[in-house]
């Protein structure tokens, strides 16, 4: 608990656990239904549903789901009834348009009922409630933040790993498995896009898909490893060029810049495509080379150390000494680049929403499409102010926790 001790980190850490609390408590500060309500001496907890069943799923009631089919939750004459904080669903527009209001001032009444529910942070111009969106946006940011990261630190950590501990002549593979390979990666692409998506729509696309790509590549690889038993040409070993092939590989990512090469890629996806989890799998994908050429460099550095000299003379696996005794040893400086990295796939994330891409499901319920709206009407200060800050505080704490890391290498 030594880093607890630092006072400089400590603002760092309060402003990331209240963005954690925010997006684990979300449906809890947020929602239109309300949380418990009695009608006709029954007690209902149609807001609280929401935590584990999806908004868009009939409640099996034939009351609730009357008022849900015609938007009546805040205007129902309830024997009792307990609302969130914010009695306005992030994102969520009312068919009505009566009971839409737009660009509402901070602290304004909604007008049904009167008098009784207000828009904290006011609205935008399209009638989305600030202060919903932005407490959603929270949720939003720490899946993105922690997700995109996460899939970018293993991608990463396993090229890295394999670069730098290996290098150019360490790594030896069977032929027959290598050729196979490689004839096995344009097959697996061609199969992973023949995935119909209008049977697959959205998150299920791309499940299948990756799950096409994983099951061709792997055939390809066991039938690699089975002509290697029976023809000897196939069967001889030859030396991988990992770290030149890897390094050049993240070359090219790091040439392009990342914002630019997620907007290509999401610009040839169909809309029903374009959803958060795209978006975080787009920026995991251009975010990797960060981590691999940090874990690579100290790798280089731990694998002449004794102890794996030693580790190699006590006759363990090349495997083993890795995993166990070098790359423990090499994690710290990853762990800086980590924090950096989830303050950019944040803003990434708050730029494609900003530009118009992403989930169309998140229009209003994220930082970026809040200020996105705000592009309209720039007069309206209470719009732009409150996404535009969190955006701002969120990476202050993340680049300050990152500062002090690289500080303690």
């Amino acid at each position: 608990m030594e880093w607890w001790r630092n006072k400089q980190i400590r603002p760092a850490l309060y402003l990331l656990g209240v963005l954690v609390l925010l997006a684990l408590t979300s449906d809890l500060l947020v929602n239109s239904r309300p949380l418990y309500c009695k009608i006709e001496g029954k007690d209902y907890y149609p807001g609280l549903a929401l935590l584990w069943k999806d908004p868009t799923l009939p409640l099996q009631d034939p009351v609730l789901d009357s008022i849900n089919r015609h938007f009546l939750w805040r205007q129902f004459d309830y024997d009792k009834a307990v609302f969130a904080p914010v009695p306005f669903a992030a994102g969520e527009l009312p068919m009505s348009p009566d009971t839409t209001v737009r660009s509402a001032r901070p602290g304004s009444f909604h007008p049904k009922p009167a008098g009784r529910f207000r828009h904290w942070l006011g609205t935008d111009t399209n009638g989305y409630d600030v202060a919903a969106g932005l407490i959603h946006g929270a949720r939003i940011a720490v899946l993105t933040g922690a997700i995109a990261m996460g899939l970018a630190f293993f991608i990463g950590l396993l090229l890295g790993s394999i670069a730098g501990y290996w290098g150019d002549d360490r790594l030896r593979i069977r032929r027959g498995a290598g050729w196979f390979f490689l004839a096995g990666l344009p097959l697996a692409w061609f199969y992973a896009g023949a995935v119909p998506l209008y049977r697959a729509p959205a998150t299920g696309y791309w499940s299948l898909a990756i799950l096409s790509f994983t099951v061709v590549l792997s055939a390809c690889i066991a039938i690699g490893s089975l002509v290697s038993r029976f023809i000897p040409y196939f069967a001889k070993k030859v030396p991988v060029p990992a770290d030149l092939v890897i390094m050049r590989l993240a070359e090219v990512f790091t040439s392009i810049p990342g914002l630019l090469a997620i907007i290509a890629f999401a610009a040839m996806l169909q809309e029903q495509t374009q959803t958060l989890w795209a978006m975080v799998a787009l920026i995991g994908a251009f975010s990797w080379p960060g981590v691999a050429l940090f874990i690579r460099a100290e790798l280089l550095r731990v694998r002449s150390m004794d102890y794996i000299t030693a580790a190699r003379g006590m006759g363990l696996s090349e495997w083993r000494i890795l995993f166990r005794h070098a790359l423990p040893n090499a994690l710290r400086p990853a762990y800086t680049i980590l924090a950096f990295g989830v303050g950019s796939a944040i803003l990434l994330e708050a730029s494609l929403s900003f530009l118009g891409y992403g989930d169309y499901n998140l229009q209003g319920a994220s930082w970026g499409s809040l200020l996105q709206n705000a592009r309209s009407s720039p007069q309206l200060w209470w719009i732009s102010l409150p996404p535009g800050l969190a955006i701002c505080l969120t990476l202050l704490a993340l680049h300050s926790i990152g500062e002090i890391l690289s500080e303690r290498r």
